[in-house]
Protein backbone atom coordinates (compact mmCIF):
# COMPACT_ATOMS: atom_id res chain seq x y z
CA UNK A 1 0.00 0.00 0.00
CA UNK A 2 0.66 3.28 -0.62
CA UNK A 3 2.95 5.56 2.67
CA UNK A 4 0.61 7.62 4.84
CA UNK A 5 3.19 10.39 3.76
CA UNK A 6 2.68 9.99 0.25
CA UNK A 7 -0.87 10.23 0.71
CA UNK A 8 -0.80 13.67 2.23
CA UNK A 9 1.28 14.93 -0.66
CA UNK A 10 -1.10 13.79 -3.27
CA UNK A 11 -4.01 15.22 -1.49
CA UNK A 12 -2.37 18.37 -1.17
CA UNK A 13 -1.78 18.99 -4.68
CA UNK A 14 -5.09 17.91 -5.77
CA UNK A 15 -6.45 20.43 -2.98
CA UNK A 16 -7.66 23.75 -4.65
CA UNK A 17 -5.27 27.01 -3.70
CA UNK A 18 -6.33 28.80 -0.45
CA UNK A 19 -6.54 32.38 -0.97
CA UNK A 20 -3.37 33.52 0.68
CA UNK A 21 -1.91 31.76 -2.26
CA UNK A 22 -4.07 33.19 -4.86
CA UNK A 23 -3.10 36.71 -3.75
CA UNK A 24 0.25 35.71 -3.96
CA UNK A 25 -0.26 34.52 -7.65
CA UNK A 26 -1.95 37.74 -8.90
CA UNK A 27 0.51 40.07 -7.06
CA UNK A 28 3.47 38.43 -9.24
CA UNK A 29 1.37 38.63 -12.28
CA UNK A 30 0.74 42.81 -11.72
CA UNK A 31 4.55 42.94 -10.53
CA UNK A 32 5.18 41.65 -14.64
CA UNK A 33 2.94 43.88 -16.21
CA UNK A 34 3.94 46.71 -14.62
CA UNK A 35 7.62 45.76 -15.14
CA UNK A 36 6.79 45.21 -18.82
CA UNK A 37 5.42 48.40 -19.20
CA UNK A 38 8.22 50.68 -17.50
CA UNK A 39 10.59 48.65 -20.25
CA UNK A 40 11.66 50.91 -23.08
CA UNK A 41 9.72 50.27 -26.17
CA UNK A 42 11.03 49.94 -29.53
CA UNK A 43 10.52 52.98 -32.34
CA UNK A 44 9.66 50.00 -35.00
CA UNK A 45 6.22 51.42 -36.41
CA UNK A 46 5.59 48.04 -36.76
CA UNK A 47 5.00 47.39 -33.01
CA UNK A 48 3.65 50.71 -31.81
CA UNK A 49 0.21 50.38 -30.97
CA UNK A 50 -1.48 53.86 -30.30
CA UNK A 51 -4.03 53.64 -27.48
CA UNK A 52 -7.72 54.17 -28.41
CA UNK A 53 -9.33 57.49 -28.44
CA UNK A 54 -11.48 57.84 -25.18
CA UNK A 55 -15.50 57.26 -25.17
CA UNK A 56 -17.69 60.19 -24.37
CA UNK A 57 -20.63 58.90 -23.43
CA UNK A 58 -24.24 60.69 -24.34
CA UNK A 59 -22.23 62.10 -27.75
CA UNK A 60 -22.42 60.75 -30.83
CA UNK A 61 -19.02 60.81 -33.34
CA UNK A 62 -19.89 63.22 -35.88
CA UNK A 63 -19.35 61.64 -39.60
CA UNK A 64 -16.78 63.88 -41.65
CA UNK A 65 -18.23 65.64 -44.45
CA UNK A 66 -16.90 65.07 -48.10
CA UNK A 67 -13.82 66.71 -49.26
CA UNK A 68 -14.91 68.42 -52.04
CA UNK A 69 -13.60 67.64 -55.54
CA UNK A 70 -11.86 70.93 -57.20
CA UNK A 71 -13.50 72.38 -60.46
CA UNK A 72 -11.99 71.39 -63.46
CA UNK A 73 -11.07 74.00 -65.70
CA UNK A 74 -12.23 75.91 -68.64
CA UNK A 75 -12.00 73.73 -71.80
CA UNK A 76 -12.26 70.20 -70.27
CA UNK A 77 -16.04 70.00 -70.14
CA UNK A 78 -18.03 73.18 -72.06
CA UNK A 79 -20.06 73.11 -69.07
CA UNK A 80 -17.90 73.51 -66.32
CA UNK A 81 -16.20 77.01 -65.95
CA UNK A 82 -13.64 77.94 -63.13
CA UNK A 83 -13.95 81.27 -61.67
CA UNK A 84 -11.25 80.18 -59.27
CA UNK A 85 -8.88 83.39 -58.49
CA UNK A 86 -6.00 81.41 -59.39
CA UNK A 87 -8.37 80.99 -63.07
CA UNK A 88 -8.57 84.56 -63.49
CA UNK A 89 -5.10 85.24 -62.75
CA UNK A 90 -4.01 83.41 -65.07
CA UNK A 91 -6.56 84.76 -67.71
CA UNK A 92 -5.13 88.31 -66.53
CA UNK A 93 -1.51 87.14 -67.24
CA UNK A 94 -2.60 86.18 -71.11
CA UNK A 95 -4.21 89.78 -71.74
CA UNK A 96 -1.02 91.35 -69.65
CA UNK A 97 1.16 89.12 -71.92
CA UNK A 98 -0.29 90.67 -75.02
CA UNK A 99 0.09 93.18 -77.03
CA UNK A 100 -3.11 95.33 -76.85
CA UNK A 101 -4.20 95.01 -80.64
CA UNK A 102 -4.25 91.45 -80.16
CA UNK A 103 -6.69 91.42 -77.42
CA UNK A 104 -9.89 91.94 -79.93
CA UNK A 105 -9.18 88.91 -81.40
CA UNK A 106 -8.90 86.99 -77.93
CA UNK A 107 -12.61 88.21 -77.25
CA UNK A 108 -13.99 87.76 -80.74
CA UNK A 109 -12.44 83.73 -80.40
CA UNK A 110 -13.94 82.90 -76.61
CA UNK A 111 -17.21 81.32 -76.59
CA UNK A 112 -17.16 82.28 -72.78
CA UNK A 113 -16.06 85.95 -72.52
CA UNK A 114 -19.69 87.52 -71.43
CA UNK A 115 -19.83 84.79 -68.53
CA UNK A 116 -16.00 85.48 -67.34
CA UNK A 117 -15.54 89.16 -67.37
CA UNK A 118 -17.29 90.40 -64.74
CA UNK A 119 -15.57 87.76 -62.73
CA UNK A 120 -11.91 88.93 -64.39
CA UNK A 121 -12.87 92.78 -63.93
CA UNK A 122 -13.14 92.42 -59.97
CA UNK A 123 -10.54 89.98 -59.77
CA UNK A 124 -7.94 92.71 -61.38
CA UNK A 125 -9.52 95.24 -59.23
CA UNK A 126 -8.72 93.31 -55.78
CA UNK A 127 -5.65 92.46 -56.84
CA UNK A 128 -5.04 96.41 -57.27
CA UNK A 129 -6.15 97.30 -54.60
CA UNK A 130 -3.70 94.70 -52.51
CA UNK A 131 -0.52 95.31 -54.29
CA UNK A 132 2.39 97.16 -52.44
CA UNK A 133 4.20 98.02 -55.71
CA UNK A 134 2.90 101.55 -56.38
CA UNK A 135 4.00 99.96 -60.07
CA UNK A 136 2.63 97.10 -60.16
CA UNK A 137 -0.76 98.44 -59.23
CA UNK A 138 -1.01 101.77 -61.56
CA UNK A 139 -0.72 98.76 -64.10
CA UNK A 140 -2.78 95.88 -63.14
CA UNK A 141 -5.49 99.10 -62.96
CA UNK A 142 -4.77 100.66 -66.37
CA UNK A 143 -4.93 97.16 -67.84
CA UNK A 144 -9.06 96.57 -66.57
CA UNK A 145 -9.74 100.18 -67.67
CA UNK A 146 -8.57 99.18 -71.16
CA UNK A 147 -9.79 95.94 -71.03
CA UNK A 148 -13.28 97.15 -69.87
CA UNK A 149 -13.26 99.64 -72.47
CA UNK A 150 -12.32 97.37 -75.41
CA UNK A 151 -15.17 95.12 -73.94
CA UNK A 152 -17.63 97.54 -74.38
CA UNK A 153 -16.70 98.66 -78.15
CA UNK A 154 -16.75 94.71 -78.88
CA UNK A 155 -20.09 94.92 -77.33
CA UNK A 156 -21.13 97.30 -79.79
CA UNK A 157 -19.70 95.62 -82.63
CA UNK A 158 -21.62 92.65 -81.84
CA UNK A 159 -25.04 94.08 -81.53
CA UNK A 160 -24.19 96.18 -84.52
CA UNK A 161 -24.09 93.34 -86.73
CA UNK A 162 -26.89 91.49 -85.50
CA UNK A 163 -28.73 94.54 -86.53
CA UNK A 164 -27.76 94.75 -89.77
CA UNK A 165 -28.00 90.30 -90.62
CA UNK A 166 -31.42 90.60 -89.03
CA UNK A 167 -32.62 93.16 -92.03
CA UNK A 168 -33.55 92.11 -95.42
CA UNK A 169 -30.07 92.27 -97.67
CA UNK A 170 -31.92 95.18 -99.93
CA UNK A 171 -31.71 96.71 -96.75
CA UNK A 172 -27.82 96.63 -96.37
CA UNK A 173 -27.26 99.45 -98.64
CA UNK A 174 -29.34 101.93 -97.06
CA UNK A 175 -28.32 100.84 -93.55
CA UNK A 176 -24.60 101.02 -94.35
CA UNK A 177 -25.30 104.78 -95.93
CA UNK A 178 -27.06 106.04 -92.71
CA UNK A 179 -24.64 104.63 -89.92
CA UNK A 180 -21.62 104.22 -91.98
CA UNK A 181 -19.20 105.66 -88.95
CA UNK A 182 -19.94 102.42 -87.09
CA UNK A 183 -17.96 100.52 -89.45
CA UNK A 184 -14.87 101.34 -88.22
CA UNK A 185 -11.70 99.61 -88.81
CA UNK A 186 -12.19 98.35 -85.56
CA UNK A 187 -15.34 96.66 -86.49
CA UNK A 188 -13.77 94.68 -89.35
CA UNK A 189 -10.91 93.64 -87.38
CA UNK A 190 -13.81 92.44 -84.99
CA UNK A 191 -15.49 90.78 -88.16
CA UNK A 192 -12.22 88.93 -89.48
CA UNK A 193 -11.71 87.25 -86.27
CA UNK A 194 -15.57 86.28 -85.79
CA UNK A 195 -15.26 84.67 -89.22
CA UNK A 196 -12.63 82.83 -88.25
CA UNK A 197 -13.92 81.77 -85.28
CA UNK A 198 -17.30 80.19 -87.36
CA UNK A 199 -14.85 78.73 -89.71
CA UNK A 200 -13.62 76.63 -87.09
CA UNK A 201 -16.93 75.25 -86.41
CA UNK A 202 -18.55 72.33 -87.80
CA UNK A 203 -21.57 73.92 -89.46
CA UNK A 204 -20.84 74.84 -92.63
CA UNK A 205 -23.83 76.49 -93.26
CA UNK A 206 -22.68 79.26 -90.59
CA UNK A 207 -19.34 79.76 -92.70
CA UNK A 208 -20.92 79.98 -95.22
CA UNK A 209 -23.16 82.79 -94.35
CA UNK A 210 -20.60 84.89 -92.34
CA UNK A 211 -18.57 84.69 -94.93
CA UNK A 212 -21.30 86.39 -97.72
CA UNK A 213 -22.35 89.07 -94.77
CA UNK A 214 -18.53 89.66 -94.09
CA UNK A 215 -17.98 90.44 -98.14
CA UNK A 216 -21.11 92.13 -98.61
CA UNK A 217 -20.60 94.92 -95.92
CA UNK A 218 -17.14 95.13 -96.99
CA UNK A 219 -18.35 95.92 -100.31
CA UNK A 220 -20.89 98.47 -98.93
CA UNK A 221 -18.97 100.37 -96.67
CA UNK A 222 -15.75 100.68 -99.97
CA UNK A 223 -18.66 101.50 -102.38
CA UNK A 224 -20.02 104.12 -99.73
CA UNK A 225 -16.28 106.11 -99.56
CA UNK A 226 -15.73 105.82 -103.02
CA UNK A 227 -19.14 107.22 -104.06
CA UNK A 228 -19.35 110.31 -101.27
CA UNK A 229 -14.86 111.16 -102.15
CA UNK A 230 -16.39 114.21 -103.85
CA UNK A 231 -19.16 115.85 -101.72
CA UNK A 232 -20.19 118.68 -105.26
CA UNK A 233 -20.97 115.16 -106.23
CA UNK A 234 -22.96 114.18 -103.23
CA UNK A 235 -24.96 117.27 -103.44
CA UNK A 236 -25.71 116.82 -107.55
CA UNK A 237 -26.99 113.54 -106.88
CA UNK A 238 -29.66 114.74 -103.72
CA UNK A 239 -30.77 117.73 -105.99
CA UNK A 240 -31.59 115.10 -108.74
CA UNK A 241 -33.07 112.73 -106.17
CA UNK A 242 -34.99 115.87 -105.33
CA UNK A 243 -36.40 116.23 -108.75
CA UNK A 244 -37.41 113.06 -109.11
CA UNK A 245 -39.41 113.38 -106.20
CA UNK A 246 -41.09 116.45 -107.47
CA UNK A 247 -42.84 115.00 -110.19
CA UNK A 248 -47.11 114.83 -110.24
CA UNK A 249 -47.15 110.96 -109.97
CA UNK A 250 -45.51 107.89 -109.27
CA UNK A 251 -44.97 107.10 -113.81
CA UNK A 252 -43.57 110.55 -113.89
CA UNK A 253 -41.25 109.71 -111.33
CA UNK A 254 -40.04 106.43 -113.17
CA UNK A 255 -40.57 108.17 -116.40
CA UNK A 256 -37.67 110.48 -114.94
CA UNK A 257 -35.52 107.76 -113.92
CA UNK A 258 -35.48 105.98 -117.06
CA UNK A 259 -34.71 109.43 -118.71
CA UNK A 260 -31.52 109.72 -116.93
CA UNK A 261 -30.67 106.08 -117.21
CA UNK A 262 -30.78 106.95 -121.47
CA UNK A 263 -28.30 109.68 -120.56
CA UNK A 264 -26.17 107.50 -118.30
CA UNK A 265 -26.91 109.92 -115.29
CA UNK A 266 -27.89 106.95 -112.88
CA UNK A 267 -24.81 107.55 -110.58
CA UNK A 268 -23.65 105.52 -107.43
CA UNK A 269 -23.83 108.54 -105.53
CA UNK A 270 -27.63 109.20 -106.90
CA UNK A 271 -28.08 105.18 -105.81
CA UNK A 272 -26.63 105.55 -102.14
CA UNK A 273 -28.47 108.92 -101.56
CA UNK A 274 -31.87 107.08 -102.30
CA UNK A 275 -30.60 104.10 -100.49
CA UNK A 276 -29.86 106.58 -97.60
CA UNK A 277 -33.13 108.25 -97.80
CA UNK A 278 -34.98 105.47 -98.35
CA UNK A 279 -33.54 103.89 -95.20
CA UNK A 280 -34.24 107.10 -93.14
CA UNK A 281 -38.03 107.29 -93.62
CA UNK A 282 -38.36 103.12 -92.82
CA UNK A 283 -36.55 103.61 -89.79
CA UNK A 284 -38.62 106.88 -88.76
CA UNK A 285 -42.36 106.01 -86.81
CA UNK A 286 -43.59 109.48 -87.97
CA UNK A 287 -43.41 108.89 -91.93
CA UNK A 288 -46.54 107.85 -93.45
CA UNK A 289 -46.81 104.15 -95.23
CA UNK A 290 -47.79 106.31 -98.78
CA UNK A 291 -44.14 107.99 -98.42
CA UNK A 292 -42.47 105.02 -97.46
CA UNK A 293 -43.61 103.18 -100.28
CA UNK A 294 -42.81 105.78 -102.82
CA UNK A 295 -39.05 105.59 -101.39
CA UNK A 296 -38.53 102.35 -102.15
CA UNK A 297 -40.23 101.99 -105.55
CA UNK A 298 -37.68 104.64 -106.25
CA UNK A 299 -34.95 103.26 -104.77
CA UNK A 300 -35.29 99.40 -105.93
CA UNK A 301 -36.73 101.34 -109.55
CA UNK A 302 -32.91 102.63 -110.01
CA UNK A 303 -31.02 100.05 -108.64
CA UNK A 304 -32.73 97.60 -111.62
CA UNK A 305 -32.68 99.96 -114.41
CA UNK A 306 -28.64 100.41 -113.59
CA UNK A 307 -28.70 96.56 -113.08
CA UNK A 308 -29.78 95.84 -116.75
CA UNK A 309 -27.32 98.75 -118.15
CA UNK A 310 -24.45 96.39 -116.60
CA UNK A 311 -22.14 93.88 -118.92
CA UNK A 312 -23.80 90.88 -119.16
CA UNK A 313 -20.94 88.97 -117.62
CA UNK A 314 -21.64 90.92 -114.06
CA UNK A 315 -24.87 90.11 -114.55
CA UNK A 316 -24.56 86.88 -114.72
CA UNK A 317 -22.47 86.71 -112.35
CA UNK A 318 -24.46 88.67 -109.55
CA UNK A 319 -26.94 85.71 -110.36
CA UNK A 320 -24.97 82.95 -109.25
CA UNK A 321 -24.13 84.40 -106.49
CA UNK A 322 -27.66 85.36 -105.23
CA UNK A 323 -28.47 81.44 -105.28
CA UNK A 324 -28.20 80.32 -102.14
CA UNK A 325 -27.98 76.69 -102.58
CA UNK A 326 -24.26 75.53 -103.46
CA UNK A 327 -25.53 73.17 -106.01
CA UNK A 328 -27.86 75.44 -107.82
CA UNK A 329 -24.34 77.80 -107.66
CA UNK A 330 -22.08 75.14 -109.58
CA UNK A 331 -25.14 74.21 -112.10
CA UNK A 332 -25.50 77.72 -112.81
CA UNK A 333 -21.79 78.99 -113.40
CA UNK A 334 -21.05 75.71 -115.67
CA UNK A 335 -23.87 76.20 -117.41
CA UNK A 336 -22.55 79.93 -117.64
CA UNK A 337 -19.51 79.14 -119.19
CA UNK A 338 -20.97 76.47 -121.34
CA UNK A 339 -20.75 77.79 -124.70
CA UNK A 340 -24.19 77.69 -126.95
CA UNK A 341 -26.72 80.21 -128.83
CA UNK A 342 -27.45 83.50 -126.80
CA UNK A 343 -31.24 83.94 -126.80
CA UNK A 344 -32.82 87.53 -127.82
CA UNK A 345 -36.01 87.89 -128.11
CA UNK A 346 -35.50 91.23 -130.65
CA UNK A 347 -38.69 93.88 -130.60
CA UNK A 348 -39.73 92.38 -127.20
CA UNK A 349 -39.04 94.40 -123.47
CA UNK A 350 -38.18 90.53 -121.96
CA UNK A 351 -35.00 91.10 -121.21
CA UNK A 352 -33.39 87.22 -120.54
CA UNK A 353 -30.55 88.39 -118.20
CA UNK A 354 -32.14 90.20 -116.05
CA UNK A 355 -32.32 89.18 -112.59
Amino acid sequence: GTSPRVADAHRARARPPTRARSMRAMSTSLTRDARASLAPQSTSSSTTRRPPPPLHRGRRATPRAPRAKPERYYGENEQIIDRSPAMYDKLTDVFDKREEKDWIGLLAFSGKWRELRDGLFERVKTRAQQCEDPDDEMRLSKLRRKLMALDERVDGYHALLEEVRAKEVDMWEGFVATRRAEFSPEFFTYLTFKLEAVAQGEDDNAKESMAKDAALLLSLCEAYDEASKDQAVIEEATQTLQDILQCDSLDAMDAKIDELAMANQISPALILTASKAHMSVKESPYTSEEVKDVMAHLYFKMKDTTSRQQPKEVRILKYILSLEDPQDQRNALEEAFTPGPELEEIGSNTDLLWC
